[in-house]
């Protein structure tokens, strides 16, 4: 019983992060469509204080493609939490082990892999940047998450193994 009220307050947790990635995923590309479409002015307030301005004035590719390296980090940030809610949807206490929640489990462990390896990436363009032009102070170092992405898919190994034996104790029976 007591398990079921952390998960249903997890289930909720998550909606809420899933909601809150999603909105900044769609506020920063809005707010950056803007800025190359519309008024340059809004790359001062990029996102909650993000300014990006300089990097704007100084190339707009370079400002494009850092700007996408943002978007698709937060993107892939609230995809994990996307897959979360799915294992939440799915679970079933009689029968916790199946294959759907299995290949969920190894789903976020990729993009978790995937959102360390890009923060990596962009931490390492923004660097590079810096040495061209004063730049905002950004930590988009997600290099936690390639640790992260190991330790869930050794946990996903691991339900897969007991998704094998669930299976073979329901066919003994």
């Amino acid at each position: 019983m007591k398990v079921k009220k952390v998960f249903n307050i997890m289930n909720v947790i998550s909606w809420i992060v899933f909601v809150g990635y999603c909105v900044k995923a769609g506020a920063i590309t809005i707010v950056s469509i803007l800025s190359l479409f519309v008024n340059k002015n809004v790359t001062e307030n990029l996102y909650m204080g993000i300014d990006l301005s300089n990097l704007y004035s100084f190339n707009k590719i370079h400002y494009t493609f850092f700007v996408l390296l943002i978007i698709l980090i937060v993107a892939l940030k609230a995809f994990i939490f996307y897959f979360l809610i799915k294992i939440f949807e799915i679970m079933n206490f009689n029968k916790p082990f199946n294959s759907l929640v299995e290949g969920l489990i190894f789903k976020i462990s990729y993009v978790s892999l995937s959102v360390g390896l890009i923060g990596i990436v962009a931490n390492s363009y923004k660097t590079w940047l810096t040495y061209k032009i004063s730049f905002t102070e950004l930590d988009i170092d997600n290099s936690a998450y390639i640790f992260m992405a190991g330790v869930i898919f050794v946990v996903a190994s691991l339900f897969k193994r007991a998704t094998e034996i669930q299976f073979e104790n329901d066919l003994t029976i």
